[in-house]
Formats: structure tokens, sequence, C-alpha cells
């Protein structure tokens, strides 16, 4: 999980959208075909039946391994956020640019400023 997380945020990172989608791809299938594995281990770690330092131990396994799954996920989702605020930014910057409107000019009023007194537009 860790190697396809650090591989997500480089992609995103580097601005590769597909690899980053392919690495989260490939974690959301990995944990999805550990999914018992990890139901039985977190329900181990609640079991009052289970002896305490077997529920200890397995709460620092699963504390280690889903920590840093965890930051790197939340670092992707920070870098999804930024990256939306900024596209979202650059829309609004060509939205109101082209909101904007110029002198409006007529061929006649530019045939006037040459100093020409017919002006035909042929197409």
């Amino acid at each position: 999980l860790e190697g396809h997380a650090e591989r997500a945020a480089s992609a995103a990172q580097e601005g590769r959208a597909v690899d980053a989608l392919r690495a989260a791809g490939a974690m959301q299938m990995l944990l999805h075909s550990q999914a018992g594995t990890l139901r039985d281990a977190l329900a181990a770690a609640q079991s009052k039946r289970v002896p305490l330092e077997t529920r200890l131990t397995v709460r620092k396994a699963l504390d280690g391994a889903l920590a840093p799954l965890g930051r790197s996920v939340r670092a992707l989702e920070a870098q999804a956020k930024a990256r939306q605020a900024r596209q979202a930014a650059i829309g609004a910057a060509l939205r109101a640019a082209a909101s904007v409107s110029g002198p409006t000019r007529s061929y006649a009023a530019l045939g006037r400023m040459a100093g020409a007194k017919h002006f035909a537009v042929t197409a």
C-alpha cells in the first residue's frame, strides 16, 4: 500500500493524473483483496475475548501500517483540492476577461478613422 501511495503522490505532484489514478486504483484493489483479513484484524484489536497483549500488538501493527497510508491519502486530497482551486481561479479569470467588452467598432467607424468616404466590405 505504501508503495502505491508514494507512486500516486509523486505522479500527482508531477501532474501525471492518469498514473496517479492507476496507483490509487491499485491501492483500492489491494485493500479490496485483503478486506477479510483487515476486518479480522480490526475485530481482534477490539474484541475483549482476545488477550490484551495480542490486541495491543494488533493495534500497533495496524497503526504502523495505516498511519503512513492515511498521511499519503491526506496529501493526495490536499493536492487535488489545490489543483481544483487553481483551475477554478483560472476559469474565473477567463470568464471575467471574456465578459469585459472592449470598444465596439463598426465597419463605418473604421472607414471614417481611415479617412475614406466609402467603405465597402467584401467577403
